[in-house]
């Protein structure tokens, strides 16, 4: 096929072989434009299965090529012979989620929600599309009905579009379908699909749910055995609850966890009944998140106040000796009135007058001790911002707290930063943070440690695309991941040799 004529376009190169079909990258003739070229032997099929995957194809090309959405692979243009039928679609020069996550490992919850919220917008605009079929008839939705992270291509500025609307699936991978006309992957069908029952748009919410909870995870929900059977992959999408998002990875938001597991219903009607529906708990949880964020950020900015009870605790653990029962009694409801009626002078002043000595001397306790504490409080925050002046600097990044810093593994984490070993980094965060979500600065690490995500996954894009020699996209990637982190070395000698070899070109 390597040079192959298909109409105006030529055979570059294979990109993926199967058993019913194959998938090559190709290029116009005349055009300056790459294209993904998909074939269907028709000879894989048994002669009494032929004319129906051909009528079946026709139809669902032309359909296809009627959509038109900036998260969904574009199809060009549709070829027939007598051996073969040829699709010819848009070239994503990228990576799919598949390939991500298996570098990556599970994806931060920041980073997972931008991708799907891409995701539910093209299926919200398939499920909702008017379209003409081959005989000039109208009809109203498009069903996908094999999303899976192989399906879900992210380019180069990490935008993300879904391919394959419905298409044969292609024999050659683990997971493939068992036939031409049920498409759909095992560890991602819904359970009315597995059933072989009519599906609608809620299945395909279903695939996308175990889809985000793999990327959210770093697993399936109900991963396949040992030995490659479908039967337990089966029997768990159909009878059995995934595991709860938090037990598996303790770091994800529970409102996220939940939005995820709502699209896991087995029950249609459990579920998401539109992806505007569940594009919409996106957006919700992104703005409950970010208004937390904030008001953690006001509390941290403000400096600590001292309270009625915080200071009747230093005069009772200040005071110089024991004092008698009606004393104690006392006590209180004087330190109250000065505390609450008078500024700090006028305070000092009565506290020292007509009161008996060891008032004077309890309050005079407590301001030293607090003015030791401050001071002490000033020296630790000098310190703890010299510490963290080393921190890659990623926007939403809080400098970490010097208690977590006593921390093996984040001085660790900070090291390998600074030596740009990003995966073993985001390992070393995520460790940490699994065993300690409840702490005070897990908040700000886990907003670190996306980041983290975002700017490797970056460097991994722009990697990918120097190696397919496609240098201006590579420059914009390289700049973004500067974006994030401008001392990084390895986006600025990628940056400086993108624009060298663009420029030799």
């Amino acid at each position: 096929m390597i040079g192959k004529i298909i109409g105006n376009y030529q055979v570059t190169s294979e990109l993926a072989q199967g058993g019913m079909g194959a998938v090559y990258r190709g290029r116009h003739r005349s055009l300056p434009r790459d294209v993904v070229v998909k074939s269907i032997l028709l000879s894989s099929f048994p002669p009494h299965a032929q004319d129906q995957l051909k009528a079946r194809f026709v139809r669902e090309a032309y359909i296809q090529a009627q959509l038109d959405h900036q998260n969904i692979v574009r199809v060009h243009e549709f070829f027939t012979s007598t051996e073969n039928y040829y699709l010819v679609m848009e070239f994503i020069d990228g990576l799919s989620m598949r390939d991500l996550i298996r570098r990556q490992g599970a994806l931060g919850p920041s980073h997972a929600v931008s991708l799907f919220k891409q995701a539910l917008s093209a299926l919200d605009y398939a499920h909702n599309f008017n379209y003409v079929d081959e005989s000039a008839n109208r009809h109203t939705g498009i069903i996908h009905r094999d999303i899976k992270p192989a399906n879900l291509l992210l380019d180069g500025m990490a935008r993300l579009k879904i391919t394959d609307f419905g298409i044969v699936k292609l024999a050659g991978e683990h997971s493939l379908t068992r036939t031409g006309f049920n498409p759909g992957t095992v560890e991602y069908m819904s359970p009315e699909q597995i059933r072989g029952l009519e599906v609608d748009a809620r299945s395909d919410l279903y695939s996308l749910g175990v889809t985000f909870y793999e990327a959210l995870t770093g697993r399936l929900p109900f991963p396949p055995s040992d030995t490659g059977s479908e039967y337990e992959v089966l029997r768990g999408h159909m009878e059995l609850a995934p595991p709860p998002i938090g037990a598996v990875k303790p770091d994800v938001p529970a409102a996220l966890s939940t939005a995820v597991m709502r699209a896991l219903e087995k029950d249609p009607n459990a579920r998401f009944q539109s992806a505007a529906e569940f594009l919409d708990a996106l957006l919700d949880y992104e703005r409950s998140a970010k208004s937390r964020r904030e008001e953690v950020m006001r509390a941290a900015s403000k400096p600590p106040q001292v309270t009625h009870s915080m200071t009747e605790a230093i005069s009772y653990n200040t005071r110089p000796a024991p004092i008698t029962a009606n004393a104690a009694a006392v006590q209180p409801s004087i330190t109250t009135q000065v505390i609450k009626t008078a500024p700090l002078d006028q305070r000092v002043a009565a506290a020292s007058g007509p009161q008996p000595r060891r008032y004077g001397l309890l309050i005079a306790g407590a301001l030293i001790t607090l003015l030791a504490g401050s001071g002490a409080a000033i020296m630790f925050l000098k310190q703890s911002s010299a510490s963290s002046s080393t921190a890659t600097e990623i926007p939403g990044a809080t400098p970490t707290p010097a208690a977590a810093q006593e921390d093996a593994r984040l001085k660790q984490a900070r090291e390998a930063e600074t030596q740009e070993r990003y995966k073993d980094a985001i390992n070393l965060y995520t460790e940490y943070l699994r065993e300690n979500y409840q702490a005070p600065n897990a908040a700000a690490l886990t907003t670190h440690r996306d980041k983290l995500k975002e700017l490797s996954g970056l460097l991994i894009s722009a990697d990918i695309e120097m190696k397919n020699r496609d240098y201006e996209a590579a420059k914009r990637t390289y700049s973004d991941a500067l974006k994030l982190r401008k001392e990084s070395e390895r986006a600025q000698d990628g940056l400086a040799k993108a624009q060298r070899l663009a420029g030799t070109r």
